[in-house]
């Protein structure tokens, strides 16, 4: 790795460890696959500063459970450009997506570079956005909102 690219990194991970504004909107994101690979439904709960609530629940095609938190994580962001959200903290509990996004997006999945992609642009297209890893448990609403879309219309 290059010096410029240690100094890209090392400035990266120094944004996402400050801590977020009062202003921040808040979202967390959850995908499901049944069974993995299968069936994939992303949900994804966005929370502004003044009580604003965006939930998303949908099916999102057949993949793994990588490609249904990559997606859900897609979702969120996609969203947050759309709201013109000026700081974003996004709260995920896939350890892979939220470690691949924040520190070796380079040596991840090959089968997740394309979704990899399109976070790495959604990310630039805001102005400030923190990934923070959460245990299941606190990600209830998003995994409520991803296993209603898979399991939606379900036979």
């Amino acid at each position: 790795m290059s010096i410029k690219q240690e100094r890209a990194r090392a400035e990266k991970l120094a944004r996402q460890a400050a801590p977020a504004s009062p202003a921040a909107w808040r979202a967390w994101f959850d995908g499901s696959a049944h069974p993995n690979p299968g069936r994939i439904g992303i949900g994804v709960l966005l929370s502004g500063p003044a009580g604003e609530r965006v939930e998303i629940s949908r099916r999102a095609g057949q993949g793994s459970s990588g490609d249904a938190e990559y997606l859900a994580l897609i979702a969120a962001l996609e969203m947050a450009v759309e709201l013109g959200v000026p700081e974003l903290l996004v709260y995920g509990d896939s350890q892979v997506v939220v470690q691949d996004v924040l520190l070796a997006p380079q040596a991840g999945a090959k089968a997740l570079q394309e979704h990899r992609a399109r976070v790495a642009q959604l990310m630039a297209a805001l102005a400030l956005v923190h990934v923070r890893w959460v245990p299941r448990h606190r990600n209830g609403e998003a995994d409520r909102l991803s296993q209603q879309a898979v399991h939606a219309g379900a036979a």
